[in-house]
């Protein structure tokens, strides 16, 4: 069995991948700022499913905190097969100039940072082992052919972590080390919600269309992402829920052949 690290773990896809991976039976490990959060979830995980599942908590901003997770994995397994650049913060319905600072400072910290600081303790310790996997999670608009409306600050946070991959692939290669990415699609999370509740009925009821397109359930999306993840040996793939094709035939079915999708109603939204 493999032995998992996830960073953002107890809430979203990362809890999903998490989830995914400890029910077949791998070594997870699982982090997040909050310690209740972490003791929580890894009891629930280690009553419900196959695999070990350990956790500590990790600001991801900080490289020695990274450093220090690596470590409990190292200790409590022996060895790490994947890492994966999973934490995140989003916050959207914001033009760029209009962005507060903090939200700017977070989201910088979290995604850019936090994904620079990750790769770096996990290339660094799969060049000692000489093998392992590392996934850089990708999003909202990261290449720039679609922009996201009032999603210019954390974009541009993918935008540079798709970089930084690129830049991963082209390093790593010949010393045993796989770098790889994931577009998990827009997905409905915790987080996902609390953004829905800052628009006013009209926006909302505007956007709900949409969103029935083009959202997923995290259960249903995270099991696919770990079977791509396991079955992958090849650095710079990209594995996507929701390719171009794939949102093109949603928007056919929906617009040309009318058939509708309700992936809220069960949020009460």
């Amino acid at each position: 069995m493999a032995t998992v690290v996830i960073t953002g773990s107890t809430k979203g896809i990362g809890r999903g991948l998490a989830n995914e991976f400890a029910r077949l039976g791998h070594n997870v490990v699982i982090s997040s700022r909050s310690e209740d959060d972490i003791i929580n979830v890894s009891e629930q995980m280690n009553s419900n499913y196959e695999g070990s599942v350990i956790g500590q908590v990790c600001d991801i901003s900080k490289k020695r905190e990274l450093e220090a997770l690596w470590q409990l994995a190292k200790s409590e397994f022996g060895t790490v097969d994947y890492w994966i650049n999973n934490a995140g913060f989003a916050s959207s319905y914001n033009k760029v100039h209009k962005v507060p600072q903090d939200l700017v400072s977070s989201m910088i910290s979290t995604n850019s940072l936090g994904t620079v600081f990750g790769s770096q303790v996990a290339v660094n310790g799969f060049r000692s082992q000489g093998q392992g996997t590392l996934y850089n999670m990708l999003g909202g608009s990261y290449d720039g052919k679609f922009l996201t409306p009032g999603m210019g600050i954390y974009s541009s946070t993918k935008a540079s972590i798709n970089i930084l991959t690129k830049y991963l692939v082209e390093e790593s290669k010949n010393t045993g080390v796989t770098i790889a990415s994931i577009s998990p699609g827009v997905l409905i999370t915790e987080n996902w919600l609390n953004e829905q509740k800052k628009l006013s009925q009209d926006e909302w009821e505007k956007a709900r269309p949409m969103a029935n397109i083009i959202c997923d359930h995290v259960e249903t999306v995270a099991p696919w992402i770990v079977s791509e993840i396991l079955k992958n040996n090849e650095s710079g793939i990209r594995i996507a829920w929701m390719p171009f094709q794939k949102i093109l035939l949603r928007f056919f079915k929906a617009k040309i052949l009318r058939q509708s999708r309700d992936v809220l109603s069960r949020y009460g939204i």
